[in-house]
């Protein structure tokens, strides 16, 4: 009896890779990156100068204007009830006094729409240039008075 062999060998073709090796590209640039940071560290500044020192003068922050109208209508700037009539020329004074050239207008809830934009309309003839409307944020109102029965179909 002739036996045959099972095993049959095949040549493989060498795959050819083209393509440039960049770890010793990587390695070098490490090198380099690790030179400059170590020599930067140990450069002295190349100019000695003494810098001017800085006179501090007195420098208050201008004074801030508050604007509060309650419910009735009567007007406060800051703490002061001040009439109406008298507010344009009482913010003018302030402004010459050197005070801070905005406003910050505080409303009661109940007040008249019209009495925050008359206050609104005095402020500006007086050469207020940035009014700051102060509120409430809705998180420190109680959920009583907050708004019910937003989106749930009824």
């Amino acid at each position: 009896m002739v036996r045959l062999s099972s095993t049959v060998e095949f040549i493989r073709p060498r795959k050819t890779t083209l393509g440039l090796d960049m770890t010793p590209m990587v390695d070098i640039v490490f090198q380099l990156l690790i030179f400059f940071m170590l020599s930067s560290s140990f450069l002295n500044p190349s100019l000695k100068l003494t810098l001017p020192k800085a006179v501090q003068h007195d420098q208050r922050e201008p004074e801030r204007i508050v604007l509060s109208i309650d419910k009735v209508g009567n007007t406060y700037v800051n703490t002061q009830k001040v009439a109406k009539e008298e507010l344009r020329s009482h913010l003018e004074s302030r402004f010459a006094k050197g005070a801070k050239n905005a406003i910050h207008l505080r409303g009661d809830r109940a007040m008249p729409y019209q009495l925050f934009v008359e206050a609104v309309d005095i402020a500006r003839q007086a050469g207020t240039q940035q009014i700051n409307i102060v509120h409430e944020d809705v998180k420190s109102q109680p959920a009583s008075s907050q708004i019910s029965g937003a989106g749930d179909g009824k």
